[in-house]
């Protein structure tokens, strides 16, 4: 009974629908996972007693890269093979795009293009960690979640005054490219502050409250090709504000409210002519949440947030010297209302039950009628029987209603077990679901640049997925973390892009959303972390994954097979010293099958790219008790590959201040 008091105890302090948060220790190590608590499955715990596969990427590990934006640190970790003006292609188990659910503290994100969200319009300035969760294990989560789900567990107030600033600044070299004539010498065109980054956070309690502000300030120049005409990195400026605050309600509840605010704008030269494509974003997030202490043995959440995304697209001719505005717009909203109910009042039972209830608006240039609405309400529960450092099994189903595609039921069951010698066997199989969203019903790109027309469809239908997971993972005294994790998913009604032939009148290419039957996914993970002499740490990645198209009976190439990255650092905590060498490797990829391919659409041919390796060097030292310095440089070897980098070496450098 002492064992789940403490539990309970803990999960009191959880923030609802995943908002966690680690408590503060200048002894947290990214390399100690067992110390290091998750909120998977919306309770906060260990993670050796989660009964999911949960990844992290901790505040150190963040602090410790020249990430500015969710885009950069994904980049870091592997998870992200390109990104484009579309958006980052991530995919955790096979699956990407839609089938990847991407929460703030629980609370999904607004804003997909072509189903891809842009990462760079996600700072990284007030982020605590990152929880990736792989496959669909868990009955909280609703559509989207087939592949996994990645968490952005932001910064909480804290009882304490604290103040921290950061500056950096990063340049490149000029392009050159060794397919062409030109190559320029390496300063041709230099410019030294080409990129810069400003981030401030201000803690400040406040009577009974505590107050967390979050700034940010981001400037990109232009880097143009060789041939001075076309942009490689658009010019860009994003800002961004957000203030969070908590205070007690009682002996009994606390009140928790937040706000933040994102605006970004980016321009793209095009062509000789100085053409420029010109793309305005704007992320406005807002949430009030209590948390209630009813029973002795349970509690109850509540929380109403509101999650809004726009984007606007304007073009400049320089033949016509004018802009064309006001023709390609959309802007997205999610308000939801959500209750947690939380019992631990059984021995060695945890029962969980929530309501979720949410109104999901569009409006886009190309809608007849302006706007598109669905809402949706869900009712899940779960029931949890565990022995704490033994096992856990976790049972529980949600059924979700929506108000286009209908009722939707997924199951799901998750278990681990200890086992001798630091072993850990961890397992799970679910069913799950994406319903079409505005995107696949509504998106439509026509460019004047002769790309392919690309059409939404509105008779869809939603997708479904079957997966299981089995793992082993092996922990040694905090010095070595090890996983090997395999997965299996059969997907049902695949929502894919469909070639539909030439359009009439200018014989552009047309393809479509639309269903197929079935499609395979399956592969494994495998992971490995080690701390030599104290001091010296090292870690490596692999991921292999392999898509089949049961209705046409061929094998798909949608991202890459095999996927490497590794790391070798020295951390000096004495000294202050913290550097190392980073690689990630992405073999060839061939978009082939059905859809549409990463750069190109696949129109009765392959195409194809080499594979590619980026290497990165960090290195940061502390001084003078309150400052840090750090200077990178990302792909070292310089090479230029059509999926990324696009540029040569970059080089950064910046200056910290904490309090």
């Amino acid at each position: 009974m002492t064992a789940i008091k403490n539990l309970f105890l803990c999960m009191l302090w959880t923030v609802f629908a995943g908002a966690g948060f680690a408590q503060a220790s200048g002894e947290e190590s990214v390399y100690r996972l067992e110390d290091i608590t998750v909120t998977g499955d919306r309770d906060e715990r260990r993670s050796t007693d989660s009964p999911v596969f949960t990844e992290l990427i901790t505040a150190e590990e963040i602090e410790n890269s020249s990430a500015s934006t969710v885009t950069d640190i994904l980049d870091d970790y592997g998870l992200m093979y390109t990104s484009n003006a579309t958006g980052d292609y991530i995919q955790l188990q096979g699956m990407g795009e839609g089938r990847v659910l991407f929460l703030i503290n629980g609370r999904r994100v607004a804003g997909r293009i072509a189903q891809r969200l842009r990462g760079d319009t996600l700072s990284l300035a007030n982020v605590q960690r990152i929880e990736i969760i792989r496959g669909p294990q868990l009955a909280m989560y609703g559509s989207g979640a087939m592949g996994g789900v990645i968490n952005i567990i932001t910064k909480k107030p804290q009882d304490a005054f604290s103040f921290s600033a950061g500056i950096r600044n990063s340049f490149l070299l000029a392009h050159d490219d060794p397919d062409t004539a030109e190559q320029p010498g390496p300063f041709k065109n230099f410019n030294p502050i080409r990129e810069q980054h400003i981030t401030a956070s201000l803690g400040i309690p406040i009577a009974a409250s505590r107050n967390l502000i979050t700034l940010e300030a981001s400037r990109g120049a232009f880097y143009l090709n060789e041939q001075q005409n076309a942009s490689l990195f658009p010019e860009y400026y994003r800002g961004m504000a957000g203030l969070d605050t908590s205070f007690p309600l009682g002996n009994a509840a606390e009140m928790a409210l937040g706000a933040s605010f994102m605006a970004m704008r980016s321009d793209s030269r095009t062509d000789s002519l100085d053409s420029r494509d010109r793309l305005s974003y704007l992320r406005a997030d807002g949430y009030i949440e209590a948390q209630l202490f009813p029973l002795e043995n349970g509690t109850l959440r509540l929380r109403l947030s509101d999650n809004f995304y726009q984007r606007n697209k304007d073009r400049y001719s320089g033949t016509s010297d004018q802009w064309t505005t006001g023709d390609s717009y959309e802007n997205e909203n999610i308000a939801a209302l959500e209750a947690l109910g939380v019992y631990g009042g059984f021995s060695n039972w945890i029962l969980t039950a929530g309501l979720e209830g949410a109104l999901h608006s569009m409006r886009k240039y190309n809608l007849s009628g302006g706007t598109a609405l669905l809402d949706t309400q869900a009712l899940y529960v779960q029931a949890e029987y565990f022995r704490e450092h033994v096992y856990s099994i976790v049972a529980g189903i949600r059924g979700e209603r929506n108000s286009r595609f209908g009722f939707m039921g997924t199951p799901k069951i998750s278990a681990m077990y200890h086992l001798p010698w630091g072993f850990r066997l961890v397992g799970g199989l679910g069913l799950g679901y994406r319903a079409p969203d505005f995107n696949d019903l509504y998106l439509e790109k026509d460019d004047e640049d002769g790309s392919p027309l690309i059409l939404g469809n509105r008779n869809l239908d939603p997708e479904y997925s079957l997966g299981f997971n089995l793992g082993l993972e092996y922990s040694k005294s905090g010095r070595f973390f090890g996983r090997v994790h395999g997965y299996y998913n059969e997907l049902f009604n695949e929502i894919v892009y469909l070639y539909q032939g030439n359009r009439l009148g200018d014989g552009k290419l047309t393809f479509q959303r639309d269903n197929v039957s079935r499609s395979l996914r399956t592969g494994l993970d495998a992971e490995g972390r080690l701390t030599l002499f104290k001091d010296i740490f090292a870690s490596a990645g692999y991921s292999w994954v392999y898509a089949f198209d049961r209705a046409e009976g061929e094998e798909l190439r949608l991202q890459p097979a095999h996927t490497v990255k590794m790391k070798l650092g020295w951390d000096h905590k004495k000294s202050g010293v913290h550097t190392y060498l980073q690689g990630r490797f992405f073999s060839a990829l061939r978009t082939s099958g059905l859809g549409v391919g990463i750069a190109g659409l696949d129109a009765g041919g392959d195409v194809s790219y080499s594979s590619r390796f980026v290497l990165d060097l960090y290195f940061s030292a502390a001084f003078a008790k309150h400052f840090k310095v750090h200077l990178s440089v990302d792909n070292i070897t310089g090479r230029i590959h059509p999926l990324g980098p696009a540029a040569g070496r970059i080089f950064s450098f910046g200056l910290n201040y904490s309090l």
